[in-house]
């Protein structure tokens, strides 16, 4: 029987940070490869990691001071 805290040491979360604008298709591709990487390094069940994705809007994110909404105009 598994503990709280073993229960806790095999639920392995990952969580992305992005920019929104990526299709559905493309989200879904990328949690199922994570989830895969951390079946195999991990060794646990699919269905125990957790795979979040956080969107900010462009404008809401920089890199070096500059919005990614103004980056390449």
């Amino acid at each position: 029987m598994l503990t709280a805290i073993n229960r806790e040491k095999n639920m392995p979360e990952i969580v992305i940070y992005a920019v929104e604008g990526r299709s559905t298709e493309q989200k879904h591709k990328l949690m199922k490869k994570i989830t895969e990487a951390v079946v195999e390094s991990f060794e646990v069940e699919a269905d125990r990691v957790m795979v979040s994705i956080v969107e900010t809007k462009a404008i809401n994110k920089s890199r070096g001071g500059v919005p990614f909404s103004e980056r390449g105009k």
